[in-house]
């Protein structure tokens, strides 16, 4: 009976884990996807294509070089961040879309990338880098691309891709993630107490490490590279590459920390042996 109860406990952790990873990853692959596919291609193309009008002798060269250093930016994903939260929140709760400010992560686009010009011998004021900047917000540009995200979601959602979202928003809160936490937690202890072992605990959990690696690794990527590349189609026309390295990073943690745990388990077993022969 005792067995079957820890069986029972290590798959319930197995999917407890699995589910903490999908929480933690779900919005960095999505926002990372739009950002990638969408917004740094939006964003930079703007941004050469308005220092082309004000520099009329700037080189091709010089032009993919900034508008490279742009798309490259940690800022591109932070702007989309910013965006992202907003659709969703609208979405879920059915209101207006709030449209952020994203002036300032313009500015830093430019400024950090503000040494490609110089090298080539242009100056660019701070009036022209505040023109620019509100070119691509204050005309609503940008706003303009996620208002068509948000339009087109709504108009052909379907209850089932509404529930999916609503989903999405649930398990990504730290409320829900510090439940899972805790839970685990608890059914790690409970696990300890069955076995009355400071160490054979770790077996148990090792092996719902190792189901979840497997899972997160091979199966969910699969399964979110269809999901998504569906979605992505129906609401904004266009396929794009879904980067799941985040989610098989974290399969890969998984992995490592059943070797770990494997290696606690074995060294606990060798430990209490040597002292029941030691005390014999």
């Amino acid at each position: 009976m005792k067995k079957i109860f820890n069986f029972l406990i290590t798959i319930f952790i197995f999917i407890l884990i699995s589910l903490l990873c999908i929480s933690f990853c779900a919005k960095e692959i999505i926002v990372n996807t739009i950002s990638n596919e969408i917004v740094k291609k939006e964003i930079s193309s703007k941004v050469a294509d308005y220092t082309k009008e004000y520099y009329d002798e700037i080189d091709y060269d010089t032009l993919e070089k900034l508008e490279t250093g742009i798309g490259n930016n940690e800022n591109i994903e932070k702007i989309t961040e910013k965006y992202f939260d907003n659709i969703i929140e609208s979405i879920t709760k059915d209101s207006e879309v709030k449209l952020p400010d994203t002036k300032k992560e313009i500015l830093d686009l430019i400024n950090q990338n503000e040494y490609i010009l110089e090298e080539n011998g242009i100056e660019i004021t701070n009036e022209e880098k505040e023109k620019i900047a509100n070119e691509l917000t204050s005309d609503e540009k940008l706003n303009k691309i996620y208002e068509n995200v948000v339009t087109e979601i709504k108009s052909d959602i379907s209850s089932k891709e509404k529930t999916a979202i609503d989903l999405y928003n649930k398990i990504t809160t730290n409320t829900f993630r510090g439940i899972v936490i805790s839970i685990i937690i608890i059914l790690v202890l409970l696990i300890a107490l069955i076995k009355k072992s400071f160490y054979k605990w770790t077996y148990n959990l090792s092996i719902s490490f190792a189901l979840s690696g497997v899972l997160i690794t091979f199966l969910i990527p699969f399964i979110i590279d269809i999901i998504l590349r569906d979605l992505v189609v129906e609401t904004l026309g266009v396929p794009l590459d879904i980067n799941i390295n985040f989610l098989t990073n974290l399969g890969y943690i998984c992995f490592a920390l059943f070797g770990v745990l494997i290696i606690i388990y074995f060294v606990g077993n060798k430990i209490t042996r040597y002292n029941d022969k030691k005390y014999d």
